[in-house]
This record gives C-alpha cells, structure tokens and sequence, in this order.
C-alpha cells in the first residue's frame, strides 16, 4: 500500500484528503490508510499547504480565475485557511491571467455589439474570473475594432 501512495504521489501533488480517497478506492483498509497517511504527513511526503500552492501556479498557468481554483481545492478537500496560504504563496498576478485567457480565446478579434460582449464575460466568469478582473480584460485595447 505504501508504494501505492508513494506512486501516486510521484506523478504529481496530492492533498491529504484526495489521497486518502485515492488509498481506499482501490480497496485497502481504511484504519490502515489512515495510519500511513499519518505517516506521509510526518514525513513531509504529502502535504495540503505544499499542493495548494502547486495548484495555484498550475491551474491560474491554464487561464483559470481564482474563483474556479478556489472551489477546486475546497472539493479536493484542502481547508480554507491552506488554500488562502497556498494563493499568497504563489504570488500569482491574476489581472495578466485574465488577459492572457481572454487573448488566447478571442486573438485580436474585438467585440461588436453587447451580446458578443455578454458572451466574453459569460466565458471569462465559467473560467472563475470575478467582475473586475472580467472588466479588466475587455478593457483592453482590443475591446472594440
């Protein structure tokens, strides 16, 4: 069981609590699963503040808002206080993200009436973007042609 989670925990970041689930779906004993968790956390080889952090950086690099990652990391099970941790850690400037979404979405096309307008935001808020960050980007030069 232990190469297990240490396989796991090879390919990429785990949460605890993703991990645990990850142990126990492939049917070992959940009092077993629990101790060897313990075991990982004292270990430092898994670690919620570690993977919030490392998911921060890697969902905001795919064009995803703070909004959308948040909720991410709360199903994943990290706590609230880890995962506010995790984003100052990261240090991730979420105005050139929004930006760096909406030019790869939409190139150097502007936007020609309030419908295709409406259409952006509708895309740039399902990305996990909150209004202002929303407005930011359609506030930029290639707002209207």
């Amino acid at each position: 069981m232990r190469a297990s989670a240490l396989g796991s925990l090879a390919m990429r970041e785990h949460s605890c609590d993703e991990l645990r689930k990850k142990l126990i779906n492939k049917s070992h004993d959940a009092i077993l699963v629990d101790q060897l968790m313990i075991e990982l956390i004292k270990e430092n080889l898994v670690s919620d503040a570690r993977f919030a952090e490392s998911y921060w950086r890697s969902r905001s690099n795919k064009g995803y808002g703070p909004a959308k990652i948040n909720r991410e990391l709360e199903m994943k099970g990290v706590s609230s206080q880890t995962i506010n941790d995790g984003l100052a850690e990261a240090e991730i400037d979420f105005f050139a993200v929004v930006e760096a979404a909406y030019l790869k979405k939409y190139k150097n096309k502007g936007w020609q009436d309030y419908k295709e307008k409406a259409k952006r935001q509708a895309f740039l808020y399902r990305r996990g973007f909150d209004t202002e960050l929303i407005n930011h980007a359609l506030e930029t030069p290639l707002k209207c042609s």
